[in-house]
This record gives C-alpha cells, structure tokens and sequence, in this order.
C-alpha cells in the first residue's frame, strides 16, 4: 500500500488534526505516518511516496532524512467556509491582530486571510513580547492561548483544513483515481473555503462527467478498452472484463496480458477494421484505432463484438420489421379531410395506386406518407400481396444490406445455416415501401438502383440473381435535390424512384381539417370555445398529423365537458401568449428597457427597487439578506408586504440575474448586474 508522510515540529495537536484531514478524504487507501523533527534520528529516512510540510523552510532544514527531494509537498491550508464570515463581519477599518503558534504561522495565517479577499481590514501579525494598546480583536486559528490577555475579543477560526489544491497533488503525485476518493473530496471540499474555488467545482463538474462515461460505456453490449501509449488499459467496461472472463479489473495493467494466443494479432496489427478472431471456440469482431490529439499519438481505442450478439441483433431486428410491415391496415377511407389540396393530393394517389410504376412520395415528417403508402397498395392489384415496410434510417449498413437482399448460408461468420430471404423477396408480387430513402447509405443506393432497373436482386454472397415482380413506394421527409448538390443522394437513382410524384401537403396547409381531425382523435365528445379553436387554427403544427394527434390524446386526458385555452399544450399555449403580447412589448420597449417591463408586468416596481436598494445597502457590508429579515425591514419601513409577494419578487430578481438566492439560510446577495441597474434604471 502506498503511504504518506506528515513531518510536523513535535507529536501536537496539529499534527493529529491533519492525519484525520487526509483520512476523511482518502480513507484506507493508503497509510499515514506521522514524523516529528524533534524526534527523528540521525540514520532515520522517510521513505514514503509524499511527504507533507507545512512550512517551505521545515522541509529544507531536514531534507536530508527524505529519500527523495520529488515526495515533498508543501501543505495549503484553509478554513471552514462557516467560519470565514466571522471576518467578514468586523466592522471595516478595524485593526485586528493575527495569531498562530509562531511568527513563521502567524505571517502564512495572514497571508492566507488576504488570499480569501479579507481586505477591509487592517491586519496585524502578532510578535511576542510587543504590546498592542489600539487593539481590541484579535482573530486566531485555534491559538487562543497566545492571545495578549489585554485583548478585549478574540475570534478563534478553529483548525485551519488541508486545500483542497494539495489533495489534488496528492492524487495526481500517487495515481489515487478512485470514485470513493472523489465522492469523498467532493464532500470535504463543500464545508471549506477553497483557494482555489474554479479548480473544485470544475472536478466536480469532471467528476459527474466521468460518472455519466462510465455508464454509458458499461451499457453497451461490445467490449471497449483504450489504453495509453505504453499498452496500459485506461478505461474498459464490464463487456469487456466479461468477454474475457476477468474475474479482477485490469485498468492499470498491460493490455498484452489479455489478447494472448491467437488474439495477439490484435496487438500487433496498427489499426483493425472489422476483422474476425477466434478466442476459446467463439468468434469476436475487432476493431482498434490509433487516438490521435492535436497530431500527437494519444493511445489505442478498442471495440469488441461477439458474433453471436449481431446474429441476435440481426434476428430481433427482423422480426421486428416483419411484425410491422407485412399488413396493410389503412385504405384512403382512412384519410379524413375536407381539404381541396388535400383531397386533389388524395385524387391523384388513387390514379397511382392503379399503376405498377414507381412512387416516390415527399412530405414534412408526421404528415401521413406510410398512410399513404398502405392506401396505395390497398387500392391496387396487389392489394392481397405481403407489403413490406422498411424504415431505411433505423439501421446500420452493414444491417440493412442483409435485410434488404438477403444472404446464402456461409455468405458470413454468424449468418442462419439455412441462410435468409431479403425483404424484396418476402415482397415479392407485392409492395416494398421503402421509408426515409433519403437516409439510405450511397453504397446501397447502388445496388438499389440496379433492382429497380433490372427488377432482380442477389443475395449475399451468391452467385446468382433472383427475378422479383415487386413494387416501390420510397418516402421522405428530405430535399432529395439538395441532397444531389450536396453529393449525398444519386441523381440516376432519383429520376429512377421519381416516376409517379405525391407531394403530401403540411398540416399548415390544409388548416380547414385541423379541428376536425382534432375531434375525430379525440376518444370523447367535448365543446372547444372559440379562443381555443382561434389558438389551435393559428398554430403552425411543425409535427403536423402526428402532433395534432398526441395534442389530442392530451385533450382527452386533461378536459371533462370544455376545451379551454389552457387545457392546449404549453407549446401551443406559448405560441398564443407570444402573438399576444408581442404588441404590447413593442410598444413598451419603446420607453423602456426589457427588464423593466418584465418587472412592472410582473411585480410592484416600486416594491422591487425598494428591495434591491435593501440588498444593495447589506452588500457593502458584506452580507446576504434572508427573506423573513427582508420582509421585516420594509415593515419597519412602512411598506405592507406579504410573505408570498417578498418571495415573488425574489424569483423575479434571480431570474433576471439581479440576485443571487442560496438555499436554506444563505438568504439572497445583490449581483453586480442588479447594482448597475439600479445606476441606470436599463
């Protein structure tokens, strides 16, 4: 176990104190030797992994009991955060005089006072012997005794606390990461005052983050390892500890030790791209880059899979495409519209589905276009042939290819011994409805293009082709066009897919079916006033049918005999109160500025500045101000207020930033952007 050395003059009441500091943080993971200068002996070497002083000077005078000069450490010290306002609450001005144990800690006390922003003082170090007749305090870190007895008051700080700076040099300086130590840091940093305030809440803000990582990476199912330039594992999850049935964790230890015999190749190789390894009878899919950062080698990044997971996956994925499109459910008596362009967008489907050519339809997203498509198909020929829907964003490439053509037995490592028809051929004689084409990858846009030219397909790994009488609809909710410009969409294959166009027109289109698709998705029969039917016919719906649809269910549940206006939801809500007081607000950002408004539409101006003036009077004092206090102040200032309205214009302030309100008895602070508004009124 790795130790820590404390060197202190003799075996006092400091020396206990800072060994229980370093065991609050570190617990048991590593041990603590107390050392005393008095004591050591002349052969003596102190050879733990740190050595902490607390003054510069103790560790040069006995250096020469150190086994190496790189252990030592020299302590910062701080005090308790509830504490500090002890100085802050002497009168400014004042002369106060500094007390430790020695010259040497007295002038560190001090120096530590100005470093906390004690400014507003005149701070005297303390020097036996001398007497001190304009002196009335004196302030001292649990060194009362030296206090000249003619001292009238004495502020004891109690023990002064390890920095929470130094505790970083002492993880860094063993390589303690350790979630128990961070909790445990974390914990001790928040009843201190930090010397340095930015560096704890940004490793708490890190310490989160590396929480949420090590979620993430633990929930995937593939083995992830990376390690550093010299072949350490950094980081790996459980996947992979259970991959290779590690039964101790290996963070910290070679990654050699674990791809042995015939996964060595694995080290060797540079870098991996989906290569097939055999480890005790099972296949496993490797992949390993090289990290870079700002053009240095950082260290190696591995992604494990076993075979048997993607045949899982691919099996599950199936069957769950199966399970979705083999039925068509909807026939165009299921579009409800009154709509004249939707109505000729219905007209035209209807001439479509009568044909076997091409349908490429376009719209917005929730605007209906697999509603559409099963209208089609339901109206055609083929209508007692299988249609089959394939959402071609919902996979990866690799994936999809497979689902699309199929594959032969041993086409791969992992695929069905019998091996698996693709979705063109399960809709053979039927129709194929191709969802979100504009996502497809541009490989697979090439071997469509050839199905539909040829009307033929080759499964994977076969040698020869397969006649398919099947029909496309392809659907998207993106600019296929753009798309052409952009190199991301092929141009043969769009004027192939768009022989017969439908261009399914947006909700915001067709606003005279709005309320009445409204009332036909609602499970009941309620009466909408006609503010609420004014807010509903306004709103743009960017969701269209599939937002107008969940608006509905929310109705149902929230309404019993009337639709109000605010029964809608809040984004429709929102969007009334916008347009509402969008006048209003220009008219008074001509007078004045925003915050004013939001204050004088929200609360008692008069009350409001009343109260920033108070907070900005305890400000230069130093302190906060709690609500009950406020609400007695502007009593005594004949200013009848309640509780609930000082709590109001609380929340109103702190929103604007004017404020700062701490929970519980930390009370509120005026901010630097509250007293320049009370300077300028903007």
């Amino acid at each position: 176990m790795q130790s820590i050395g404390i060197v202190t003059d003799s075996n006092s009441r400091v020396a206990r104190f800072l060994k229980d500091n370093l065991k609050e943080v570190l617990g048991d993971f590593v041990h603590i030797n107390n050392y005393y200068i008095r004591e050591l002996k002349q052969e003596q070497i102190i050879r733990d992994q740190v050595v902490l002083f607390m003054i510069k000077e103790r560790a040069l005078s006995i250096k020469k009991f150190i086994s190496s000069k790189s252990k030592i450490l020299i302590i910062r010290r701080t005090i308790l955060e509830n504490e500090v306002y002890k100085l802050f609450s002497i009168p400014d001005d004042n002369n106060v005089l500094v007390v430790n144990d020695n010259d040497e800690t007295t002038l560190e006390t001090l120096s530590l006072f100005y470093e906390l922003g004690i400014n507003h003082l005149n701070l005297i170090p303390y020097e036996e012997g001398k007497i001190y007749d304009n002196v009335n305090v004196a302030v001292t870190p649990s060194e009362s005794w030296r206090v000249p007895s003619y001292i009238n008051k004495i502020i004891d700080l109690g023990d002064r606390y390890i920095d929470v700076s130094t505790f970083f040099q002492i993880i860094s300086a063993l390589s303690l990461h350790n979630d128990e130590i961070g909790r445990n840091l974390i914990k001790y940093s928040e009843k201190i005052v930090s010397l340095d305030g930015g560096i704890r809440d940004n490793y708490k803000e890190l310490f989160i983050k590396n929480i949420e990582l090590d979620i993430v990476i633990n929930l995937s199912k593939n083995g992830i390892a990376l390690t550093n330039t010299k072949g350490v594992i950094t980081v790996c999850n459980k996947s992979f500890e259970d991959m290779f049935a590690l039964k101790e964790h290996v963070e910290g230890k070679l990654v050699e030790n674990v791809f042995k015999g015939e996964l060595e190749k694995i080290i060797i190789e540079e870098e991996i791209f989906d290569e097939v390894f055999v480890y005790k009878n099972r296949y496993i899919n490797a992949n390993k880059r090289i990290i870079h950062y700002l053009g240095v080698e950082m260290g190696t990044y591995y992604n494990l899979q076993e075979i048997t997971y993607i045949k899982q996956l691919e099996q599950n994925l199936s069957q769950k495409i199966r399970e979705k499109g083999q039925v068509a459910r909807y026939t165009f008596n299921d579009i409800q519209t009154k709509s004249k362009i939707m109505n000729e967008c219905v007209d035209l489907a209807k001439k479509i589905s009568k044909s076997d050519l091409t349908v490429l339809i376009m719209g917005e997203s929730g605007t209906g276009k697999e509603l559409m498509s099963q209208s089609i198909h339901n109206n055609s020929a083929r209508a007692k042939q299988p249609f089959v829907a394939v959402n071609c964003a919902a996979m990866p490439e690799n994936l999809l290819e497979s689902e699309l053509f199929g594959y032969e037995r041993g086409a791969f490592t992992g695929a069905l011994k019998e091996g698996k028809k693709g979705l063109f051929e399960q809709a053979n004689n039927g129709t194929i409805f191709l969802d979100e084409i504009g996502d497809m990858p541009v490989l697979l846009q090439t071997k469509l293009l050839r199905v539909l030219q040829e009307r033929q397909v080759m499964r994977i790994g076969a040698q020869k082709v397969i006649d398919i009488n099947v029909r496309v609809i392809a659907a998207t909710n993106r600019n296929l066009l753009q798309m052409i410009k952009e190199g991301k969409f092929r141009e043969d294959l769009y004027y192939r897919l768009n022989v017969l166009p439908i261009n399914i027109p947006s909700l915001r289109e067709r606003k005279e079916d709005i309320l009445e698709l409204l009332k036909y998705f609602m499970d009941k029969d309620l009466n909408i006033t006609n503010e609420a039917k004014q807010a509903i016919c306004k709103y743009d719906w960017p969701g269209n049918i599939r937002e107008l649809q969940n608006a509905a269910s929310y109705i149902s549940l929230m309404c019993k005999d009337e639709v109000t206006v605010y029964n809608l939801p809040f984004n429709i809500i929102n969007d009334e109160k916008k347009e509402k007081n969008k006048l209003n607000y220009q008219e008074m950002n001509e007078i004045c500025s925003e915050e004013v408004y939001i204050l004088k539409s929200k609360c008692d101006f008069e009350k409001t500045l009343e109260v920033l003036n108070i907070l900005n009077a305890f400000s230069i004092r130093g302190e906060s101000l709690g609500r009950n206090k406020l609400l007695i102040i502007l009593r005594e200032k004949n200013i009848e207020t309640k509780e609930g309205e000082v709590r109001k214009i609380l929340n109103v302030l702190s929103s604007l930033e004017f404020i700062i309100s701490k929970v519980g008895r930390g009370g509120s602070t005026i901010t630097e952007k509250g007293k320049e508004f009370l300077k300028t009124g903007k």
